[in-house]
């Protein structure tokens, strides 16, 4: 008989801590029953982004580095310390606060029209698990990226939502 193998879920349990589990949690305090995203999304955000912190990057780094691969001028915007010396992408408390409020941000910004500079804005998108979707890949590919795609899926007369 063939030994089952783990799913990448167990093992996640195996690796998770009380203090990743205790941040995580904490962090999802940012989100509400309007927007459909929870503690499990944002698990899962850290299991794409770092294999659940296991593939940080270089501190300081002018890329998307730590545990939730925040690029420098997002960790910046949500209150972070990015240098050599203190880059608080590194810290999961403060990380995970961070990529749940962005994850608040892109919920909003897709759940109605948004400008996002001049000549590109969101298109909302009402369906509460289709919006999921659009955050999440917004939080990878950037909020501009989806937008344009968007606008992209509208001109060739598909559906932008």
């Amino acid at each position: 008989m063939t030994e089952k193998q783990p799913s990448n879920v167990d093992l996640w349990l195996g690796r998770e801590t009380p203090r990743i589990r205790k941040a995580l949690e904490s962090a999802s305090r940012h989100f509400d029953a309007n927007d459909n995203l929870t503690v499990n999304t944002i698990e899962a955000v850290y299991g794409q982004e770092s294999s659940f912190g296991t593939m940080l990057g270089k501190r300081g780094s002018a890329s998307a580095v730590g545990h939730f691969r925040l690029e420098p001028a997002t960790a910046r915007r949500y209150g972070l310390s990015v240098s050599k010396r203190n880059d608080q992408r590194f810290d999961i408390d403060y990380a995970s606060s961070a990529a749940a409020r962005y994850l608040k941000d892109l919920d909003s910004m897709f759940g109605k029209k948004t400008r996002l500079s001049e000549g590109l804005d969101t298109i909302p998108v009402k369906t509460v698990s289709e919006r999921k979707k659009f955050v999440i890949g917004a939080y990878n590919g950037g909020e501009g990226r989806i937008a344009t795609a968007q606008r992209l899926a509208e001109r060739a007369g598909k559906d932008p939502q």
